[in-house]
């Protein structure tokens, strides 16, 4: 735990360089940046109280059934996490790894993404500088091949941050071991009757177009009911104007990405969706692409089945929150959901009828502090009851016959 509270010392000292080397190495708007990091911070509190929490559980016996009978169950580390990083989030979902992993007593062998090398040489230097031994905390730099041995290894579990194809290979190579992953998001948004049109565009278009919408949970689906509809698209539109596509969204991470949400996009316009705003590549240094919204009347394209990492946002018109509900639910992601409508009941019986692990009402892409139970249903992860700082623990259940005398069932 010392190792960890000086770990916490040393990220607020690095502060500026940790955020510098976020942006140089992703180019996302350094906003985005200080609040992820201002929740990894929080999480060093927050992952020590719940590690106070860790101690053997007395399990209660029946004592007609197994008498003299003491139950103990123990938890204990996994021993050896393996640890593939991302780098749309390098910094804070590295974190959330580390400081439950190290606290809970395992070691870890992280790989970096290979577009985050220089975040995650700064994470070990950290951690090694706050007295972590090199052994314990091992770093290994490379690209994919990198982190298919990792899986293939025999270490004790795996964590994956990423795509379903990589996630399903995780699945398939990782043979019998503990697996936490969060995996591609389609996040669908529903715009109700009664939503309030002003805050609801605000929300949207920040949960739409934030981090250069290069991340799994952001909106990337929009349902607005149709008796709404006239009034809210042109709103929504002209608003999405004075986002600054540099400033405010920020640059896809390589040119190959930005060819694929091009090439997306052009795909649904072929197929019939209209352009409302954007479309295009900006031309000149990064690879930035204009906030693009699309409006289409199907659900059968490829922007709107599977997951697209970029500044782009199909929006349908429905009839009622019953038929948006079931497009939402329509794919084989299950992360997240937001939902927008002033009435408490409503919002609350919609999110029920979603398929999803997170469910906003009237806000949108704000996990609870560390990404704490954000986990995914369907093909989005393995969904799980228990907080992160536990999926670093397995139990050890001791049962202790405390009597001299033989149990009366044993043979004679």
């Amino acid at each position: 735990m010392e190792a960890i509270k000086r770990l916490k010392k040393i990220c607020e000292r690095e502060k500026n360089v940790i955020i510098e080397l976020v942006r140089k190495e992703g180019g996302f708007p350094k906003a985005d940046i200080e609040a992820v990091y201002l929740d990894v911070l929080d999480g060093f509190d927050y992952y020590i109280e719940e590690y106070k929490k860790v101690s053997p559980i007395d399990f209660p016996i029946n004592p007609e059934i197994q008498p003299n009978t003491q139950t103990k169950v123990e938890f204990v580390p996994h021993g050896v996490i393996g640890h593939i990083g991302i780098w749309n989030y390098p910094f804070w979902q590295t974190m959330i790894t580390v400081i439950p992993a190290l606290l809970t007593g395992n070691s870890i062998v992280y790989k970096p993404s290979e577009y985050a090398t220089m975040t995650g040489l700064k994470i070990s230097g950290m951690v090694h500088e706050a007295g972590v031994p090199e052994n314990v905390f091992i770093t290994l730099i490379g690209g994919a091949e990198i982190g298919k041995e990792i899986v293939k290894s025999d270490v004790d579990a795996i964590v994956f941050t990423g795509g379903i194809d990589t996630g399903l290979d995780i699945v398939k190579n990782a043979g019998i071991k503990p697996l936490i992953l969060e995996l591609s998001g389609n996040d669908a948004t529903i715009v109700c009757s009664d939503a309030d049109i002003e805050q609801t565009i605000r929300g949207i278009a920040w949960g739409t177009f934030t981090h250069g919408g290069q991340n799994c949970i952001r909106i990337k689906r929009i349902y607005v009911a149709k008796s709404i509809s006239e009034k809210f698209i042109p709103m929504f539109v002209e608003f999405c104007k004075r986002i600054d596509a540099k400033e405010d969204v920020g640059p896809l991470i390589r040119e190959h990405a930005r060819n694929n949400v091009d090439r997306v996009v052009k795909d649904a316009v072929k197929k019939g969706a209209k352009i409302l705003l954007g479309g295009k590549k900006i031309k000149g240094e990064g690879f930035f692409y204009e906030p693009t919204i699309l409006l289409i009347d199907r659900d059968d394209l490829e922007v709107t089945k599977k997951e697209t990492f970029g500044p782009v946002c199909p929006i349908r018109i429905v009839k009622n929150e019953g038929e948006a509900v079931k497009l939402a639910n329509d794919t084989k992601y299950g992360l997240g959901a937001t939902i927008w409508t002033q009435d408490y009941r409503k919002g609350m019986e919609l999110a029920k009828r979603l398929e999803v692990g997170t469910v906003w009402i009237n806000d949108s892409n704000m996990p609870l502090i560390c990404g704490e139970f954000l986990q995914g249903w369907k093909q989005s992860g393995i969904p799980s009851s228990q907080k992160r700082l536990w999926m670093f623990l397995k139990k050890r259940t001791v049962v202790r016959h405390k009597s001299k005398e033989p149990r009366e069932w044993w043979f004679s």
